[in-house]
């Protein structure tokens, strides 16, 4: 059997949806549907906003994007600054080449013509999500539709302190030493490496 064939497929939307339909007890869907059952209407309503909700609160490095902006025509008098129009699947700005830049809108405004930008992409293609961000997600996703589905006040804030304390927490950690591997006094590296030994 070639490496190929046992090749994990990445889930898809519709799997993400249905991991987190099954922390409600919900069966799974075969669709995400507008007009389909209710779970369908749910995970068509909350998909893509809670997806974007979790890749905003971290530094994902699947999710890091650079690009060059080029200043628009109009000028900021009042601060002697121009305009560059953010990338359209930029949902995050982390760091701009500039010094004094402001973040208006969907602008960055600086006093150079040219500048480069890391930011936080929107990432659709389900296939870069690492595995720990999908747990977040799915936990943060099955929160936002506890009411319309099962209407326990109880579970909602169950799911909510999972995310909080424990799905986005873990994924934070292991991205951010992941993102710094070969840095071997990064904290979190020798957080994660104390807490293996007292794991065993």
């Amino acid at each position: 059997m070639s490496d190929t064939e046992n090749t994990i497929p990445a889930p898809s939307a519709v799997d993400i949806c249905n991991l987190a339909l099954s922390k409600l007890g919900e069966s799974p869907i075969s669709g995400i549907d507008a007009n389909g059952s209710l779970p369908q209407r749910m995970c068509y309503l909350h998909y893509h906003p809670v997806r974007r909700e979790v890749l905003c609160v971290n530094r994902w490095t699947f999710a890091v994007k650079k690009a060059t902006l080029t200043a628009g025509e109009a000028v900021d008098e009042a601060r002697h600054a121009v305009p560059h129009t953010l990338p359209t699947d930029c949902l995050r700005v982390l760091e701009v080449g500039a010094p004094g830049w402001t973040l208006r809108g969907r602008s960055v405004f600086c006093p150079v013509a040219t500048v480069t930008l890391r930011y936080i992409a929107d990432v659709e293609d389900t296939e870069l999500f690492d595995p720990l961000f999908i747990e977040a997600f799915t936990c943060l996703l099955a929160c936002k539709m506890c009411i319309p589905l099962i209407n326990s006040t109880t579970v909602r804030q169950s799911l909510l302190e999972e995310y909080q304390r424990i799905a986005l927490p873990q994924a934070s950690h292991f991205n951010a030493v992941q993102e710094h591997s070969n840095d071997e006094d990064h904290p979190l590296l020798k957080l994660w490496k104390s807490s293996l030994g007292r794991n065993h």
